[in-house]
């Protein structure tokens, strides 16, 4: 193109903080540095002197919350934090609970998650995480998710509540594999 010419192409105007950092004359930003770790006792009095009455009561609240999930829970971590494997194998292990008396080997997702959350085993842990999580160990092969059939009978609700929607499928079911009778 010629020295006269238009370039098709606007020239960019950098920022005047862009042309100081190119220039050196303004460092790169650093790496923020963790403050030094107090005991939790400590950092806690810290944060509560820093809340409103109202942060303060949703505090306790909660901390009362995860206290009675833990004590009903004994000593076995939430499922908030366990592996695939594991989530699946305590899912699986509830809705064989779930069914003591009954022979349909199907617990709808929304009765489990309720069931869970009454043993104290959802802390951190809302219905639609345990329903991404249900779905990943289904495509793991870990447990096996269903739908409910036409000709099942169910309380609209708890279908609604339980169901999962991906690629297509659609999830309402927990099955147990019960083990075969031998007679």
């Amino acid at each position: 193109m010629s020295p006269g010419r238009l370039s098709p192409f606007p020239k960019r105007k950098s920022s005047t903080k862009m042309r100081a950092q190119r220039s050196g004359s303004i460092a790169p930003p650093r790496a923020s540095v963790p403050p030094p770790m107090l005991d939790p006792a400590s950092e806690l009095s810290a944060l509560l002197g820093e809340l409103s009455p109202h942060g303060v009561a949703a505090l306790l609240a909660h901390a009362r919350k995860l206290r009675d999930d833990e004590r009903r829970r004994g000593a076995s971590p939430p499922l908030i934090v366990l592996s695939p494997r594991d989530f699946a194998a305590r899912v699986v292990q509830a809705a064989n609970d779930f069914f003591v008396g009954r022979d349909d080997g199907k617990v709808f997702i929304a009765a489990l998650f309720r069931s869970l959350e009454e043993r104290g085993e959802t802390s951190g842990l809302g219905l639609a995480e345990f329903k991404n999580r249900l779905l990943m160990a289904h495509q793991a092969g870990l447990l096996v998710l269903s739908r409910i059939e036409p000709h099942e009978r169910a309380d609209a609700a708890t279908v609604t509540t339980s169901e999962i929607r991906h690629l297509g499928a659609t999830f309402h079911l927990v099955l147990v594999r019960r083990p075969s009778r031998k007679d």
